[in-house]
């Protein structure tokens, strides 16, 4: 996993170098400070040489200056790098996750997506302040074990005999730190679900009462993630104690191993005090070592799920093609479509097949759950057909390119979704380029223009989350005037005009048909009203076509289509 993230930091090597040559100096400042114990014993305070008594203190002055710059450098270096390369991961991780199939949001809530994306790269994030200091106090700590063997090579063999004891449990500490990092969040992803369902459906909630139910599923979900947090907690913090503890007991016997040398004049003074000097300093960067390695364990876990999503194959209906569809749109054709969302289920579809050629509409029909609105979600290729071909022009649509093949299509849902921002933005959504007064006449070809001058800010208001500062009827007019302005050749209405009142509608209506001219339009509607006068209506029955035709042939056969005006107009 370091290395792959070391893939980020290439663009940044001559900062990366560089700090590690600040690093190495401030390593080596350490050992030196170490290692001017002795002479400052030996020569000043032993020998009474004055020489050195003036010579000291100036070598240790520039010594620390040295440090400070270093340390000043490396930090700054390697935070400036470090911080570019999460930035980078996040945009990476968001252009992933937003150039996605559709089946990936299927089998992916949003609030495990949220956690990835948030909480995950910021948890990198936070283990860069954590690295740098890591690298540092390992080349502090090289420096000062150098220091250790130069003066006294049996003694520093002692010194050293703790930190294989150290090194295995640090080893158990980081594989428990990472089960229960995975563990936590997973959990603050169904926290985050939670969180998201029940502000996104809010009206649901308070209209049935069900407060006190998502209380307790957050709740139990925030419990949980409380206790595995509380466990990584006591882990963390046994490392420091557990290493100090390790380190005086190795020091009480250096003392008296060293002092008992002192004594009987094996060795001077100086020569022990600076080798317990430079033990002493070396504890604190090992002690460091392991708590921040419990940082970075953490971090490893987030960076295997951010690049476990980044490093995913995305599906063929993204990849797939080369070819840009340039030229005019003359034919849309299903021969022989099967479908299924999951490959263990029943098909959605089984075998369509129709052709719709330019200037025609095609309506579908049918009962609700027949799969009417997923062959128009085949046709943009937001999922791929298991099975059949779907042609543009005759030729298969996955051998176009997705943006060219979507640049294609205009699409209003019943479902209209609107973003956090300007009417004029939502409108010009499918066309960025358009100019102010294109978005206008759009507006009016829909019928939104007169609503959107009586707001607060004309076409600069806010329009809220998913738009609903608005009405579902002004909504649904800012979706049509997003599709007249990006006035492409296909045109797909799924129930364009469900949220609108009967008046509004034959407006609405009429702005369609002239949108529909020249173009090739596939319509859903449950109000067979809006579909009488299409070219095509192919009733749909358990994911086939059952019925084709106009409405006059398919209403005198007396099959499932006329049962349905039947039902909607009566007997007359």
């Amino acid at each position: 996993m370091i290395k792959r993230i070391g893939v980020y930091f290439k663009p940044h090597m001559k900062k990366v170098i560089a700090s590690f040559v600040c690093t190495l100096l401030v390593g080596a400042t350490a050992g030196v400070t170490a290692k001017f114990v002795e002479p400052v014993l030996d020569d000043i305070f032993i020998n009474g040489d004055r020489t050195m008594l003036w010579l000291m203190p100036i070598g240790l002055l520039g010594l620390y200056a040295i440090k400070g710059v270093s340390r000043y450098l490396q930090s700054v270096l390697m935070t400036q790098s470090g911080e570019l390369v999460v930035l980078k991961i996040r945009s990476d991780l968001m252009r992933c996750i937003q150039y996605r199939e559709m089946s990936f949001f299927d089998h992916n809530s949003t609030g495990i997506l949220m956690m990835k994306i948030i909480n995950d790269v910021q948890i990198m994030q936070r283990a860069i302040p954590s690295g740098i200091m890591f690298i540092r106090q390992i080349f502090t700590a090289i420096g000062l074990v150098i220091v250790l063997f130069d003066q006294n090579w049996q003694l520093a063999i002692v010194a050293m005999m703790i930190f294989p004891a150290s090194a295995v449990f640090m080893r158990k500490i980081a594989r428990k730190l990472r089960h229960y990092a995975q563990g936590m969040l997973l959990e603050g992803g169904l926290l985050n679900d939670v969180v998201v369902e029940s502000f996104s459906g809010i009206e649901v909630v308070k209209t049935f009462c069900s407060e006190e139910m998502l209380i307790k599923r957050f709740d139990t979900a925030g419990k949980s993630m409380y206790n595995l947090i509380m466990k990584i907690t006591r882990l963390r913090n046994v490392t420091s104690p557990l290493m100090e503890f390790l380190g005086v007991a190795a020091s009480a016997f250096i003392i008296w191993y060293g002092g008992s040398q002192v004594i009987d004049g094996h060795t001077t003074p100086g020569a022990f005090f600076s080798f317990l000097t430079a033990l002493f300093m070396l504890y604190e960067p090992v002690k460091q070592v392991g708590m921040l390695n419990n940082d970075i364990q953490l971090a490893m876990v987030s960076a295997e799920r951010v690049f476990g999503v980044i490093d995913e194959t995305p599906s063929e209906s993204e990849t797939a093609g080369d070819k840009v569809l340039e030229e005019a749109v003359k034919t849309v054709a299903f021969n022989d479509v099967h479908f299924s969302y999951h490959a263990e289920r029943e098909k959605v579809l089984k075998g369509i097949n129709f052709e719709a050629k330019l200037g025609q509409v095609t309506a579908f029909v049918g009962e609700s759950g027949s799969g009417k609105s997923t062959i128009l979600k085949l046709l943009p290729r937001l999922y791929v057909a298991q099975s059949g071909e779907i042609t543009v022009n005759g030729t298969n649509i996955n051998d176009y390119t997705a943006k060219s093949l979507r640049g294609k299509i205009a699409v209003v849902t019943q479902n209209t979704y609107l973003f956090d921002d300007t009417v004029m933005s939502n409108i010009r959504l499918g066309r960025p380029d358009a100019t102010d007064e294109e978005v206008i006449e759009a507006a009016k070809m829909a019928h939104a223009h007169n609503f959107i001058e009586g707001m607060p800010a004309g076409y600069e208001t806010m329009v809220g989350q998913r738009g609903d500062l608005l009405s579902g009827g002004q909504k649904q007019r800012i979706a049509i005037a997003r599709a007249i302005l990006k006035d492409a050749p296909i045109l797909i209405l799924d129930e364009a005009t469900s949220s609108l009142d009967s008046e509004v509608e034959k407006e609405i209506q009429a702005a369609l048909n002239e949108l529909m001219e020249g173009r090739t339009t596939f319509v859903i509607a449950h109000r067979l009203s809006t579909v009488r006068h299409a070219d095509q209506i192919l009733f749909i029955r358990k994911g086939q076509v059952d019925e084709r035709g106009c409405h006059d042939e398919l209403y005198a056969k007396g099959g499932g289509y006329a049962n349905l005006c039947d039902l909607q107009f009566g007997e007359a």
